[in-house]
């Protein structure tokens, strides 16, 4: 069942609806984006969701491993912060890097 957002006579109730774009590493059965129904504020409560719901989506990671667009704008800036609405579509970029940290030199 979906979340409803409003009460009352006075506000019409308002299914929320989130587009999650999926990275590669988190697709499963060839499915690229989900659906978030669930009311969510913010990214922060939406990597919560995608936590509890995405079986795939490791616990283990870092927020800081995890880069937001929302709208084809990437979140640069205190991005667990950003505001979402329904209708959004957020796009999860992975970070990544790599290589062989350099040893440092004593002086």
């Amino acid at each position: 069942m979906a979340a409803r957002v409003g009460v009352g006579a006075f506000w019409p109730s308002v299914v929320m609806s989130i587009t999650v774009r999926l990275p590669t590493t988190l697709q499963t059965s060839g499915q690229d984006s989900l659906t978030i129904t669930e009311p969510v504020e913010n990214i922060a409560e939406l990597v919560r969701v995608l936590r509890r719901q995405l079986p795939g989506f490791p616990a283990q990671w870092d927020d800081s491993m995890l880069n937001f667009s929302v709208n084809d704008e990437v979140v640069l800036h205190r991005a667990e912060e950003r505001v979402l609405a329904s209708g959004d579509v957020v796009e999860i970029i992975l970070a990544l890097s790599g290589g062989t940290p350099v040893p440092r030199s004593v002086c």
